[in-house]
């Protein structure tokens, strides 16, 4: 999250709330490596599928948060523009998923981005622009959050550059520096991953590089404070169709359902406490898909801020890296990787074989818009073969 100065804006997090005990790890030791850091964050990848990382203490980290404060003020800049004006970029789904999203006129009809031949290539362009209050249903309402996502291939210029306000537009350069820096942070912990996995070094950077078209976003997301005598969900249960998400909030509202919970009831969720100086991060269904189980894509809502908080618009800036649009959705498991601890599938288990990221993506979104609510994925046990054990003989307790 950013800084304390920051948090000071908003109160405290209640004290009497349960918080779920997500594990913290230290960005600086998993750059120099630290075998323990690294081994616990793979437990905690492969069981609860969250963590936070920690910042402080190496200039990286420092130049990072700094940048995070800047993408929030961003973020108030851009809603505190008109309604009018933001519906300008409200995308037209499911042609584009990008621009904004706005919190009260789901009916609006907005013009297609793309030609009809531009829709068959480029279906994993998703969530891109403004996203309107109330589009995506939780039961039979619509949600309470608005959000607007900035396509990382549009400011990298990996694609043709998109329109944006005037307030996005002056800020490219800003935007540039702090995806890389985002992407970099990806590419660190999906390299722990992948030496725990016995995977070679890179494979999942190699399925989703900075120059290849895909889906991934930086969103900034605002959720307006609830009426007292209307406080529920404001976006629906769900898991990311993501390789990693990197999530940035300096009050509470995010909840993951509990092991083995039923997500129709309010007593399986429970709230992720923020911290100052660090950043939430989940695994994506991606992940999950391409080892075959073993990682885990946790089910996470968002509803009304605990205590004091509640009064308070709640600001989020979120980075969700996506696999490139071509790259497959098929199980990284001999023996095509001869040494990996991922299983191959057997017949007639079902898999993403012969689906690339953009159709697997486009199908997991279809049924995200009706509303459909599934459950946590993944984290399922693996025999751990080969040297593993001796490699990291002291198990750091991920909890």
């Amino acid at each position: 999250m950013p800084t304390s100065t920051y948090f000071d804006k908003y109160p405290p997090f209640p004290s009497n709330i349960p918080v779920a005990n997500v594990p913290i790890f230290s960005f600086l030791k998993l750059a120099v490596n630290d075998e323990h850091e690294s081994f616990a964050l793979f437990e905690a990848s492969r069981h609860i599928g969250f963590f936070q990382l920690d910042f402080t203490g190496c200039s990286f980290g420092d130049q990072f948060l700094k940048n995070t404060e800047t993408m929030f003020n961003l973020n108030t800049e851009l809603y505190a523009l008109s309604k009018t004006e933001l519906n300008k970029y409200a995308y037209s789904p499911p042609v584009s998923l990008f621009r904004y999203f706005n919190l009260h006129n789901s009916s609006l009809q907005f013009q297609n981005l793309y030609s009809p031949i531009e829709v068959s290539t480029n279906r994993s362009l998703v969530m891109f622009r403004y996203k309107p209050l109330g589009y995506h249903k939780i039961g039979k309402i619509g949600d309470r959050v608005e959000l607007y996502g900035i396509s990382r291939d549009d400011i990298t210029g990996a694609s043709e550059p998109l329109a944006n306000p005037s307030c996005i537009e002056r800020c490219r350069p800003q935007l540039k520096t702090y995806i890389e820096q985002a992407n970099e942070i990806v590419n660190n912990i999906l390299g722990h991953l992948e030496k725990h996995l016995k995977l070679p070094l890179g494979t999942f950077s190699q399925l989703q590089p900075m120059t290849e078209p895909s889906g991934s976003v930086l969103r900034m997301l605002k959720y307006e404070p609830q009426p007292p005598d209307d406080r529920r969900t404001a976006m629906m249960g769900h898991t990311d169709i993501t390789t990693l998400t990197l999530l940035f909030s300096t009050t509470g509202g995010l909840q993951i359902l509990n092991d083995d919970a039923d997500p129709h009831l309010e007593s399986s969720w429970t709230h992720i406490k923020p911290q100052p100086s660090t950043c939430i991060v989940n695994l994506g269904d991606a992940m999950v898909e391409w080892t075959g189980g073993i990682l885990r894509s946790a089910m996470h809502r968002v509803t009304s801020p605990p205590g004091d908080q509640s009064s308070m618009t709640r600001y989020v800036v979120g980075y969700f890296a996506r696999p490139a649009g071509d790259s497959l959705m098929k199980r990284l498991a001999p023996p095509e990787y001869p040494f990996s601890l991922v299983s191959p599938v057997k017949e007639p288990e079902n898999s993403g074989n012969d689906m690339n990221a953009r159709d697997w993506e486009w199908h997991k979104l279809s049924s995200v818009k009706a509303g459909n609510m599934g459950g946590s994925l993944g984290g399922k046990p693996f025999e751990q073969k080969r040297d593993l054990n001796e490699l990291f003989p002291v198990v750091v307790d991920a909890a």
